[in-house]
């Protein structure tokens, strides 16, 4: 989950959709360990940059946005400065056989924020905004916003640690308060002549404010987590990743035709201008 964004939903539904989507987005941390959309480093002057790839089970905060079936995904970066912003895209599958349930099939989100630097600390203070276009049940809205704050460093000599928050006041499908915590380490590992080897790994925790959806249907707090090795050849990459959570599969059985939580090894790869 993330990455990153229904008419009706049934109390169980309601439940699902948190679950999916605090774990989707579409698209945390990066376009491999959390989600689609993170601006980019902030350099001077003003830089542009778009990206295209395809990935075989799109993730968000550890659970899948696409049955874990394979989509096309591809985005959009700018920044000046300290400034950035961008917009990243990806297929979904939300089409829920259940009436009322969740139908969508892409998720674009937009973001922009700010990248300033003190004492080689990089902070990212920014806004999300996750969109379902044309998702066919209109109540509750499965678009949603997020606000994140976050600050990375490099420890020690070439391994850099980061920790982010993503808050959203009214989440996914109209479910109140909802909080996302994310730590992430990510370590240059071999280089063979012009091909560079990263490995990275992600743990977050996301919880809801509210105890219950909707009457007698509780939203489960979980943490979810991924490791994996990223190998870069100029502006391709590839990334090999394992995904897990503390939910069963189908932990929200009114949900599980659409979302699936679980273990998952997901191969992305990307191409950048």
């Amino acid at each position: 989950m993330a990455l990153g964004g229904i008419s009706k939903i049934g109390a169980g539904l309601l439940a699902g959709a948190a679950l999916a989507l605090s774990s989707t987005t579409a698209m945390s941390a990066d376009l491999y360990s959390g989600g689609l959309k993170d601006g980019p480093v902030a350099v001077n002057p003003f830089t542009w940059s778009v990206w295209a790839g395809g990935t075989s089970d799109y993730i968000f905060r550890g659970i899948s946005q696409n049955r874990r079936d394979g989509t096309l995904q591809g985005g959009a970066d700018a920044s000046y400065g300290i400034f950035y912003v961008g917009t990243a895209l990806s297929g979904v599958n939300f089409d829920s056989t259940i009436a009322g349930g969740p139908d969508a099939h892409l998720e674009v989100d937009v973001y922009g924020g700010i990248k300033p630097v003190w004492n080689g600390i990089t902070f990212d203070f920014g806004v999300i905004s996750y969109n379902y276009p044309n998702q066919k049940n209109a109540l509750p809205e499965l678009n949603f916003v997020e606000f994140k704050a976050g600050a990375s460093k490099t420890l020690f000599s070439d391994i850099t640690g980061g920790v982010t928050f993503f808050y959203s006041p009214d989440y996914t499908g109209e479910l109140g308060g909802a909080l996302a915590i994310e730590g992430t380490l990510s370590k240059p590992i071999y280089k063979y002549s012009d091909v560079d080897f990263t490995l990275s790994g992600t743990v977050g925790y996301q919880t809801f404010e509210e105890d219950f959806a909707a009457p007698g249907v509780k939203l489960t707090d979980y943490t979810y987590g991924n490791v994996g090795v990223t190998a870069t050849y100029k502006a391709f990459s590839l990334d090999l990743r394992y995904w897990n959570t503390t939910l069963d599969e189908n932990e929200a059985p009114a949900a599980a035709d659409v979302f699936q939580a679980g273990s998952a090894f997901v191969a992305t790869a990307k191409v950048t201008y």
